[in-house]
């Protein structure tokens, strides 16, 4: 076992217009190169920065377990897919650059699988869900549960607790994750004798830009117009869509549930300081809670807390739990090249993390115990996961 102390170099790399050179400093020959390319701008910066956050988190406090220096090269993807695509390139380009830390949304991830198809770098996703995209290939990995892998026990769980008969489902058309999600919900909902999806909607908003209220404002009201009245509705779209919808619909009277993938408690609290109550008893499958009695956990988020002064949320988590995955495969590497990187992850099995115990499946999908909970008191509230 080797004795590690982790040295933090940070490189801060620009993408703007100007098209400036790609590192403000180069590393040192001895540091081990990681790119990280997910959005600090456009409609995606808050969650890439918090995001960042974990990221940073992670490779400080393993500062006493490594004899390593790690660099990190920072590209801004803009939370578009020319900019992810850009990002890619420039980070193919690097030598010495193995891995990259990215992209966050299934839309992004789907763009860059022909470049990883095509070179000797590893990409691996802290939030992308899309069922399907890392079978497509071997240089993908990701640390999300996939739709498929959080919707039959979500769906199974939600209905013993709200007991829905007439369901909608609203999905965001334009955006991969959502298509599959609602898919994947639609399919599992027809397996119940004894609930009806009574109208399926879509929204799209022009990539790069926020969804507003007048993008969904028809939609709202056929769902909140039908016969019989639903009394849940069943919402696939990004976190920033989430946003606007839920304090939409609570304007418009809706008293039907929302039942959201992945509803974050960071959109929890934007949603509820909008439209006081607006997030209330919303339902979500996610995969993780602050609350969770998990041991690593607990340090987790009181590290967090001690470092930034707030309770991280879902998007830090996610930043902190990849960024631990990657050095647990960095310590097992022989050495640090794609090949021995790449394969140290696919071998990751019943791994403890702040998630649970997890592993990486034959395709490089994630998995662990999903978590279903609602919205109570501007918080989650866990329910005992029920099967079918």
């Amino acid at each position: 076992m080797y004795r590690f102390l982790f040295s933090v170099f940070f490189l801060i790399v620009s993408m703007g217009l100007s098209g400036c050179d790609v590192m403000e400093t180069s590393p040192e020959d001895t540091d081990l190169l990681i790119g990280v390319a997910i959005p600090q701008t456009g409609i995606g910066g808050v969650i890439g920065q918090s995001v960042t956050s974990g990221i940073h988190l992670a490779i400080q406090e393993l500062e006493t377990l490594s004899n390593l220096n790690i660099a990190l090269a920072f590209i801004d993807t803009r939370a578009t897919v020319m900019g992810t695509e850009d990002a890619y390139r420039q980070f193919i380009g690097m030598e010495n650059l193995p891995v990259i830390i990215g992209p966050l949304t299934s839309t992004n991830t789907e763009a860059i699988i022909p470049m990883l198809n095509e070179n000797d770098i590893i990409s691996l996703g802290p939030t992308s869900s899309k069922q399907g995209l890392s079978a497509q290939s071997e240089n993908l990995f990701r640390l999300s549960l996939t739709n498929d892998r959080i919707i039959p026990t979500g769906i199974s769980t939600s209905k013993a607790n709200l007991d829905f008969k007439n369901v909608a489902t609203l999905y965001n058309s334009g955006d991969a994750f959502s298509i599959a999600s609602n898919e994947s919900i639609v399919d599992e909902l027809q397996a119940y004798n004894d609930i009806t999806v009574v109208i399926q909607a879509s929204y799209s908003a022009q990539e790069g830009t926020l969804l507003s209220e007048a993008d969904v404002s028809s939609q709202l009201d056929n769902i909140l117009s039908t016969t019989p009245p639903v009394d849940a509705i069943f919402l696939s779209g990004l976190s920033p869509d989430h946003d606007v919808i839920l304090p939409s619909a609570y304007r418009k009277g809706n008293s039907a549930s929302f039942v959201i993938p992945l509803l974050s408690i960071a959109s929890v609290h934007t949603i509820n300081s909008r439209e006081s109550g607006a997030a209330e008893g919303a339902v979500t499958f996610s995969i993780w809670l602050s609350s969770s009695p998990n041991s690593l956990s607990k340090t987790f988020v009181e590290s967090y807390m001690n470092n930034f002064g707030a309770i991280p949320d879902d998007w830090a988590t996610r930043g902190y739990a990849a960024t631990s995955l990657l050095i647990e495969a960095f310590r097992r590497s022989p050495a640090y090249d794609y090949n021995s990187v790449r394969n140290s992850l696919a071998d990751i099995r019943d791994f403890p993390t702040i998630l649970g115990s997890f592993s990486f499946d034959h395709h490089g999908d994630a998995v662990y115990d999903p978590v279903v909970a609602v919205v109570r008191n501007n918080d989650f509230s866990a329910w005992p996961a029920m099967s079918k």
